[in-house]
């Protein structure tokens, strides 16, 4: 557990990095600076350009939202999974996604992940130079699969700039196995996506990113940046680890916290350790055990005055969608059924990874959520791309 929570500390510590190197202005520039971060490139641009809403559109539901899906025509996103949003300072929703999939004009015709600007009716796909992710590949074999994503206020250098939003992604580095098998793929650790947002309507563009957690095989460490959420004062990230113990598949959920204005600060960072917000790292303890527990991939969620997560119980291989509340970030967490979502182990039909997007206010008051869809048959998918497609759905408001 000590070295676990240790890995913590080196979060932290290239976090700081991270949003130092937001100070790197709003242009496509980031040069590298010696820091440990990769240096980039990034001209990225918006097609169709989306600008930002000017009042809220007359009706939201999740049967609208599918419909649009379904007819979506971006030929850079035809489907994806994962799907983390957020909201940008003028209006705009910024949608991450991992794995996704083009026409066949592409090539490669898949790409680890994706950026999608949605403003009302409108949505866009973020395109790069070259036409590759969004958040380059760290090497032939291992990418980056974004698993949450925040909106913070311009900090440090970025302060008083043209910059308007720093977007933060927290990606899961993870190695691609040789056999393509659905599950050949193995968790290395965490690293941080920097993007800066200039004015209303600025396109994101990429200025750093940064390894978080050095490369680790072991396959029951934290997996840092699993969901982060902001909620007055504080950003707090997630963490989830799967214990090493036969039949257990959900797994635990940790909290780190840090302040909103000054979160690059390491000697400002906090580790919940069971009964307060303490500085060893060493201390962490988990808020939800394995069994009962989550998904890799979850949200955590400030929703109506209480902390809302949703992913599956006991894991991506359970049935259902679940919903956690707790009146801390750090719990008692109290878990309650939701909407069914087959794994898909059975049919090929996959269903895993259950995202709350509550910054989507619905008409009827109700909480959206994205399921992640897939297919075991990958030429249906380059067959048919919409399989891929996440579905959304409505659960109760907690």
């Amino acid at each position: 557990m000590r070295r676990r929570a240790g890995t913590a500390a080196r979060l932290v510590v290239a976090f700081a990095v991270a949003l130092a190197a937001a100070g790197c202005g709003s242009g496509g520039d980031g040069d590298g600076d010696g820091d440990g971060g990769t240096p980039t490139r990034s001209a990225a641009v918006l097609e169709p350009a989306c600008p930002a809403p000017t009042a809220p559109p007359p009706q939201i539901s999740a049967d609208l939202i599918n419909q649009r899906m379904a007819t979506s025509k971006l030929p850079a996103w035809q489907a994806a999974d994962i799907g983390a949003s957020a909201r940008l300072s003028d209006g705009r929703l910024v949608w991450v996604f991992g794995d996704t999939v083009r026409t066949s004009s592409f090539n490669p015709r898949i790409v680890a992940n994706s950026m999608l600007i949605s403003s009302g009716d409108c949505v866009s796909q973020v395109r790069t130079p070259g036409d590759g992710p969004v958040i380059p590949d760290v090497s032939n074999g291992v990418v980056l699969w974004p698993m949450s994503v925040v909106v913070l206020p311009p900090v440090g250098e970025a302060a008083g700039t043209d910059v308007q939003d720093v977007l933060v992604v927290l990606c899961a580095r993870t190695q691609r196995g040789g056999s393509g098998g659905d599950l050949d793929f193995a968790f290395l650790g965490t690293s941080a996506a920097v993007f800066t947002v200039a004015g209303d309507g600025g396109v994101p563009q990429l200025q750093k990113v940064i390894e978080i957690t050095p490369d680790d095989s072991a396959k029951d460490q934290v997996n840092w940046g699993a969901a982060a959420t902001l909620h007055g004062d504080w950003y707090y990230a997630y963490g989830t680890r799967l214990p090493d113990e036969p039949g257990v598949f959900g797994r635990e959920l940790y909290v780190a916290r840090a302040p909103v204005d000054d979160p690059g600060n390491q000697d400002k960072w906090r580790f919940w350790d069971g009964s307060h917000w303490g500085k060893a790292q060493g201390d962490a303890v988990a808020t939800l055990p394995a069994v009962g527990g989550v998904s890799q991939t979850l949200s955590v969620s400030h929703v109506d005055g209480q902390y809302v997560a949703v992913s599956k119980r006991d894991g991506d291989l359970g049935d259902f969608v679940y919903i956690w509340t707790a009146p801390t970030p750090a719990g008692p967490w109290t878990a309650r059924q939701g909407v069914a979502a087959p794994s898909g182990v059975d049919t090929g039909e996959l269903e895993y990874a259950p995202l709350a997007h509550p910054e989507v206010p619905l008409t009827d008051g109700r909480l959206l959520v994205s399921i992640s869809r897939n297919t075991t048959d990958f030429q249906q998918l380059m067959d048919d791309p919409e399989v891929g497609r996440p579905v959304f759905v409505e659960v109760e408001r907690p």
